[in-house]
């Protein structure tokens, strides 16, 4: 690459017992699966025979297998394949979203899964909506304007925004919307918005910040904590300088990506290339950044996932910034952590287990994209608590290495003891709040308590996380909820060890413990 400043762009109930998608043995029972609420989100077991010679094909099919499950008379001009995905077992998973006109209708998809046409399930959210407008009065440039303004912020956006054209369900409606997106750090609480405008009359339908505000050669060097690291470096010899860069990830450097990371020298609109002529670096918050963003990468790699979006991204990584910001979140694209203020925080990329939080944050966007609010908000959360429990294993909590250094034992959250941090463990204490887009970082403690309860049951963490990540990427869509995510979890543990398996019966424990059926 280049070497240069780089500046930011302006610009459940369970109907029936869980039978679950199981390579080694065919679903012989049929079985439909619905939320607390009465709503279908899983049909499971031996639906069917499909043809077609492609997944994509098949899946078009499949959907026409449990269009009364759903609530829909054909799949043809209702869903759109988005793409597709072959697990370790060879079953397909193919994901379509919902569409009216060809539009996508937001947090509205499918998953068929299928193996040499044999239907083994279908899992979902569906609704039938009648569209208010089946063309834009509003050209895009006109809703980043208003969407832009909706936000008051005026100064210099992080990326280009982008507007996307798509149907939001409100009640039995589809309103025709851009969904646009804003991203901006260069202020006191930065944001990665996605702001629907009513694209007949301008009118903003929601906001939502995607920003997951929880937490807040070779070179040594110490890190925040005062332990030495050794780090990746890259020299440029036309710089005639060391850089932050690792090129030893193979599936990285294939794709001609690596891992980078920067230096916002306490300023909030520009980053900072961090170089060295001698090859030694005095920048603990950017040393643990780099390190642990290897780390996480090694994590992911060893489940078959190339970086955070499955095909070889560049990680990129960003310290100092700010002042004394207490916290660390993933922008859409990228790491950024602030240096705390010494009271509440220490610099937040000493923590290993914030930094695997945060960069999980980037894996759901690509795999479940898991909406960050109410329930599915709550799991994404968990999702990265867990993943990041399995990574800094040496506990069950999340934070403690850069949480309030004045106070010994403490954590932001207790994946073990939920109620210690303030969490609720049972569904019985579920927080109804309209505060934190949902209570996501409270509700959070409920599935963080059941993965807590199996990885402990089975008696191994990396277990637990591998079926975690693969309902993630196989089972789960953007509307996901609790009793879904029991369903997800479910399917995975049996794709990967059979429904038989004394894992799949102590994770069916672990959910029913927390009061999630």
């Amino acid at each position: 690459m280049n070497k240069k400043l780089v500046t930011t762009l302006v610009m459940s109930s369970l109907v029936a017992s869980a039978f679950a998608i199981n390579a080694g043995a065919a679903v012989t029972d049929k079985s439909t699966l619905k939320d607390e609420n009465g709503k279908v989100h899983n049909v499971m077991g031996a639906l069917g025979k499909v043809s077609g010679a492609t997944a994509e094909a098949r899946a078009m099919a499949a959907l026409d297998l449990v269009g009364k499950d759903f609530g829909f008379a054909k799949a043809q001009g209702n869903f759109k394949v988005k793409d597709s995905h072959a697990d370790e077992n060879g079953v397909a998973h193919t994901k379509l979203d919902q569409v009216i006109n060809g539009i996508k209708v937001f947090d509205h998809q499918m998953i068929v899964h299928e193996a040499n046409g044999d239907v083994q399930g279908v899992t979902g959210d569906f609704a039938a909506l009648t569209p208010n407008a089946t063309k834009a009065s509003l050209t895009s440039v006109a809703a980043i304007d208003k969407a832009v303004a909706s936000t008051g912020f005026k100064g210099q956006l992080d990326r280009p925004a982008t507007a996307e054209l798509t149907y939001v369900a409100q009640g039995n409606k589809a309103v025709l919307a851009y969904n646009v997106n804003v991203a901006y750090n260069d202020t006191a609480e930065p944001a990665n918005w996605s702001i629907m405008v009513n694209a007949v009359d301008g009118s903003i339908i929601s906001s939502l910040n995607q920003i997951d505000f929880d937490q807040a050669g070779t070179a040594s060097a110490k890190g925040v904590l005062g332990d030495t690291k050794t780090v990746n470096t890259y020299y440029y010899t036309s710089y005639g300088n060391w850089y932050l860069e690792d090129h030893t990830k193979s599936g990285l450097t294939s794709t001609g990506h690596d891992i980078e990371t920067y230096d916002w020298k306490n300023g909030t609109s520009t980053y900072y290339d961090i170089a060295s002529t001698s090859n030694t670096f005095s920048n603990p918050a950017a040393i643990d950044a780099h390190f642990y963003a290897g780390k996480v990468y090694d994590y992911y790699n060893s489940l078959g996932r190339n970086s955070w979006d499955g095909k070889g991204a560049s990680i990129y990584s960003t310290v100092h910034y700010s002042k004394n910001y207490n916290n660390a979140y993933w922008d859409g694209s990228k790491m950024v952590y602030g240096d705390g203020d010494g009271v509440t925080f220490i610099s937040l990329s000493g923590g290993f287990d914030v930094d695997a939080h945060e960069m999980t944050h980037a894996v759901t966007q690509t795999t479940s994209n898991l909406t960050y609010s109410n329930q599915s908000g709550a799991l994404n959360e968990s999702w990265s608590d867990a993943q990041a429990s399995v990574m800094d294993s040496k506990d069950w909590s999340i934070g403690e290495d850069v949480y309030t250094p004045g106070t010994a034992g403490d954590a932001l959250r207790y994946m073990d003891n939920p109620a210690k941090g303030g969490q609720p463990d049972n569904m019985s204490k579920y927080v109804n709040t309209s505060s934190d887009n949902g209570g996501v970082h409270t509700n959070s403690g409920i599935p963080n308590f059941a993965f807590y309860k199996f990885a402990t049951a089975i008696g191994s963490r990396t277990i637990a996380g591998k079926v975690w990540y693969v309902a993630s990427r196989d089972y789960m869509t953007s509307s996901t909820n609790f009793s879904g995510a029991r369903a997800a979890t479910l399917n995975a543990v049996a794709a990967l060890y059979g429904s038989s398996s004394s894992y799949y019966s102590a994770l069916q424990s672990a959910w029913s413990a927390v009061g999630v059926n």
